[in-house]
């Protein structure tokens, strides 16, 4: 991210599920009898069919629907018969990863000279198509380009999946129903409304496309025509694909004069439940005793910004103030871990780091059954964690902190393999 000198402010690559995840307002609920139809045309009545069977049948189903909603049935029928089912798109859909990769090992993947000089040599390439971006949409070059490398390499891997085939997959069946067909009406509408071609359609098994990886609703409301061909072509089109990146920033709140992280310092016994996402001004941060890492002061201007509070490793690693430009970011894809993976390499762009802390790397991760055993015991030894899901949320955080303030330990809600040791011992 760009520096902005009011604020003393610093502020892997992945074609997943996760790819420019869709932010909540740009789906559409299916009605009820969307899923009552999908349901009796994948559930026990059917457990005769073989599974092409029933995938004809949810064709038969979705069209109908489509058609009861206003859309032309011969033109969908068209698009949906020929679909075949994407084995790869099940099969990682109901994977759950054994070990979540360490934050610092996802940045520094983000941050690899590769994908630094690449950028470098892009940023310079392309510095007539970021003028035009700018004058429309003012949003930071640097981070754009973060996003078109850590989204495709630059245009260099886009993907070459079928992207009705992936997402009739997943509306067919699996724990994606309803955004697969969600993001099929989305297809139907660009179509429609000659955003695209239907010859365009390929990229992630996750039904992501283009250099940015934006998913079809994500497309259908976000993607812009920067260069005025008539396409909006996120595939061949360095300016569309950028512009559309630019749009969706933009759309969501950017603010070109700020920072988006800025690495602060702690004082001594500080309450780490204060890092649950709850926003301050830095005003309010500096009275309880948070400093800037660097030890400058803060404009009075920067201090009327509001922030968040981000310990991601705990109490040894960075601490952070996140303000309105990162959570923008995470509309892009709902991960700290890629918003600060997108900031690191904008910063390097510029040849500046964006954390000085070191991280706690010999810290060695929980795996999903690591974790769920540590709902269990968490649980049992009197700290709720409301669940046993494998997933590190608010809850969990809070009865680990609960648990570390009465062993005597920094209450900052972290949990590494020797911590977790000790807590099994119990």
């Amino acid at each position: 991210m760009t520096t902005r000198t009011f604020i003393p402010a610093l502020f892997f690559f992945s074609l997943t599920a996760s790819a420019c995840a869709a932010p909540a307002e740009n789906l559409q609920p299916q009605t009820p009898n969307a899923v009552a139809a999908q349901a009796s045309a994948n559930t026990a009545p059917n457990d005769s069919l073989t599974q092409e069977e029933r995938f004809t049948r949810w064709k038969t189903v979705f069209i109908n629907e489509a058609a009861e909603k206003g859309y032309d049935r011969a033109f969908t029928a068209a698009l949906i018969n020929p679909a075949k089912i994407n084995s790869l798109a099940l099969d990682r859909d109901s994977q759950q990863p054994e070990f979540s990769r360490p934050i610092w090992a996802y940045i520094d993947g983000a941050v690899s000279a590769d994908r630094l000089n690449r950028g470098k040599n892009a940023l310079s390439k392309h510095q007539a198509d970021f003028d035009i971006i700018a004058q429309r949409f003012p949003v930071d070059r640097h981070i754009l380009t973060a996003i078109w490398g850590l989204e495709s390499s630059y245009g260099r891997i886009l993907g070459q999946h079928n992207i009705i085939d992936a997402l009739s997959t997943f509306a067919f069946e699996g724990r994606r129903t309803k955004f697969g067909t969600q993001q099929l009406y989305a297809v139907l509408d660009m179509l429609r409304d000659g955003d695209i071609r239907a010859e365009q359609l390929t990229g992630s098994w996750a039904g992501a496309m283009g250099m940015t990886q934006f998913i079809p609703a994500t497309f259908r409301d976000y993607a812009v025509d920067m260069d005025g061909d008539g396409n909006k072509n996120l595939w061949e089109s360095e300016q569309d694909a950028l512009g559309s990146a630019a749009h969706y920033l933009a759309r969501h709140g950017w603010q070109q004069t700020e920072p988006v992280i800025t690495e602060i310092r702690l004082p001594q016994n500080f309450n780490y439940a204060l890092s649950d996402g709850q926003k301050k001004t830095i005003a309010e941060w500096e009275r309880l005793g948070i400093k800037p890492f660097d030890g400058r002061a803060w404009s009075q201007d920067a201090k009327a910004l509001s922030a968040r509070l981000l310990v991601p490793a705990g109490h040894k690693g960075p601490k952070l103030l996140a303000l309105k430009n990162f959570d923008v970011i995470m509309k892009y894809n709902r991960s700290t871990s890629y918003a600060l993976g997108i900031s690191a390499l904008a910063s390097g762009f510029q040849g500046q780091p964006l954390i000085r802390t070191p991280w706690p790397k010999s810290d060695k991760p929980l795996s999903f059954e690591n974790k769920k055993a540590m709902q269990v015991k968490l649980t049992a030894l009197g700290y709720d964690t409301q669940g046993v899901d494998g997933q590190i949320g608010p809850n969990s955080r809070r009865a680990i902190r609960g648990w570390q303030g009465d062993q005597g330990l920094p209450a900052d809600g972290y949990m590494e393999q020797s911590l977790f040791q000790k807590l099994m011992d119990q």
